[in-house]
């Protein structure tokens, strides 16, 4: 709690974490939000329970929401995701500062919300790290000497005309439409892209077995035992936690464990999505490549046997994000391409310190679009 002075007027600043009691208040911030015509997406949860990751008594797995009040009305509130990561095997909790909504959307005497919230934040853990995060914010954490990088975006067309027809985020201009257009019409785009990924992509016999799973069990705690002290960073990913991520009860998620002559060479988790009018994807069937783990020398048969299953499916475009330079490699002999990336990875001073030098240690890092939010708007 303290006071700050705001032109003439000295205002009384408090965080707090959300209670049932504090949901009045927040139900009226929101309503300011719609007045000033802030984006959809930036509404603060009126439940003052997580509703995927709430904190359970033993579970290091969790997510709290702090509200910033000035003379008791709520002006932004953040979310904290709280989860252990390995350090090349040295296991530490740290957190994930995401969802910053600040009545500075709407009006900018506000401006000064969100730095109060990342003090607040970094005094509550200093391990803190941002993923996707919108360009005002990279501004605002580069000039306060955070470290960043950008995760990798990669794609496989398998339906070249409707891709062309429907990609949303090339065709955003009439020239660019028309020029999409024709290309699905005279075939020329098609064939492009048939060449560009057929020339990436490495042929050969694939040995690997694939198997639908409905859960993790011991044989997802072993291969995780086997790599954690592979990677500069990765979250950990043993049975517990990825039950909890990837619920078995869900039947959004594609769980995959790929096995070669009965051992176990890693696992992935898909998703296969009709989109509807979305603004990047039009209505094209996307399948993502969410999250997946093995050592990084197996990658290439991870990615192989997880393509696989999502073109037996049938969608029209596969996308995935990976920071690691092996798994990035692996998608490019599966034959992705590399697409623009807007899933840019933040750290704080105190998480830097582990991964110096960072653009080096970054690619040695595991990070998927299970991190973070996790799989949204996928």
């Amino acid at each position: 709690m303290k006071r700050i002075t705001l032109g003439a007027a000295c205002k009384l600043i408090t965080f707090k974490p959300y209670t049932e009691e504090l949901i009045a208040s927040v139900k009226a911030f929101n309503t300011r939000l719609d007045a000033g015509s802030a984006p959809p997406e930036f509404r603060f949860p009126e439940c003052h329970i997580p509703e995927s990751l709430p904190k359970v008594d033993g579970r290091r797995l969790f997510e709290e929401y702090f509200l910033l009040l000035e003379d008791g009305a709520v002006r932004g509130g953040y979310r904290l995701k709280h989860q252990d990561f390995s350090f090349h095997g040295e296991v530490r909790s740290i957190a994930l500062f995401h969802w910053q909504i600040s009545e500075g959307l709407v009006d900018r005497k506000y401006a000064w919300v969100f730095l109060h919230m990342l003090n607040s934040a970094l005094k509550a853990q200093p391990l803190l790290y941002g993923l996707a995060m919108g360009p005002q914010i990279q501004r605002a954490l580069t000039s306060l000497g955070w470290s960043m990088g950008t995760v990798a975006f990669h794609f496989k067309v398998n339906s070249p005309d409707r891709f062309l027809r429907q990609i949303r985020a090339m065709r955003k201009t009439p020239a660019q439409r028309l020029l999409m257009d024709i290309a699905a019409r005279t075939g020329t785009g098609g064939l492009l892209l048939r060449i560009l990924q057929s020339a990436r992509a490495k042929r050969g016999e694939s040995e690997e077995r694939t198997e639908v799973v409905q859960g993790f069990s011991g044989w997802a705690d072993d291969l995780w035992h086997k790599c954690e002290g592979q990677y500069a960073m990765i979250a950990v990913r043993d049975s517990e936690t990825l039950n909890i991520l990837y619920p078995g009860t869900s039947k959004r998620f594609v769980r995959c464990k790929i096995t070669r002559g009965g051992a176990v060479l890693g696992w992935a988790v898909l998703l296969d999505t009709p989109m509807h009018d979305n603004k990047y994807f039009g209505n094209l069937r996307v399948g993502s490549i969410v999250d997946c783990l093995a050592l990084p020398e197996n990658a290439d048969a991870v990615v192989r046997a997880a393509t696989r299953v999502l073109e037996e499916r049938g969608v029209d475009l596969i996308v995935s994000n990976q920071s690691h330079s092996s798994w990035s490699a692996a998608f490019r002999s599966a034959g992705f391409l590399a697409g623009p990336s807007n899933f840019l990875f933040a750290t704080s001073k105190e998480l830097s310190k582990p991964l110096h030098p960072f653009q080096i240690k970054m690619a040695q890092a595991h990070l998927t679009r299970g991190d973070g939010d996790g799989p949204i708007h996928l």
